[in-house]
């Protein structure tokens, strides 16, 4: 019976050990998948910085979902708005679901993109600036959506 009782113990504190432990719960789908940025079929020409990479895939990821409030979260403060998002989903969604190539223009702090989709004729085109004015070289940005051409 002693044995028993410490068996029950010892399963109860590895149960509440592991009821602690958050490695068992935690969601391992790579980010990619999760923000959907690894369904993109995007080629890359000119020299982005995995930032402006980074937030040009969320753009695309957006664009392609249709999602325009998702969309608007990446635009700068002032740099969009709501209605902006819902004209580059009603504008963009479609293309967005096809084949893309994004150019990176060069700029010290900014970065221009512009994106061909396979099938359309006219590119979207845009500027990247950085997330945080006083710290610029620091890879994060967002996007001027007001700026589309």
């Amino acid at each position: 019976m002693r044995r028993a009782s410490r068996s029950v113990g010892a399963v109860g504190a590895l149960v509440l050990l592991l009821g602690g432990c958050d490695a068992l719960s935690t969601d391992r789908t790579p980010e990619r998948v999760r923000n959907g940025t690894s369904a993109l079929d995007l080629t890359v020409t000119g020299r982005p910085t995995p930032g402006s990479l980074a937030l040009t895939e969320h753009v695309l990821a957006r664009l392609r979902a249709r999602d325009a409030e998702g969309l608007a979260e990446l635009a700068e403060e002032g740099g969009g708005t709501a209605q902006d998002a819902k004209r580059w989903v009603a504008r963009w969604g479609g293309p967005a679901r096809h084949p893309a190539t994004a150019d990176f223009g060069r700029g010290e702090k900014d970065a221009s993109v512009e994106i061909r989709f396979a099938g359309e004729r006219a590119a979207l085109s845009f500027l990247l600036v950085p997330e945080d004015e006083g710290a610029p070289y620091d890879d994060r940005y967002v996007a001027v959506l007001r700026e589309d051409r």
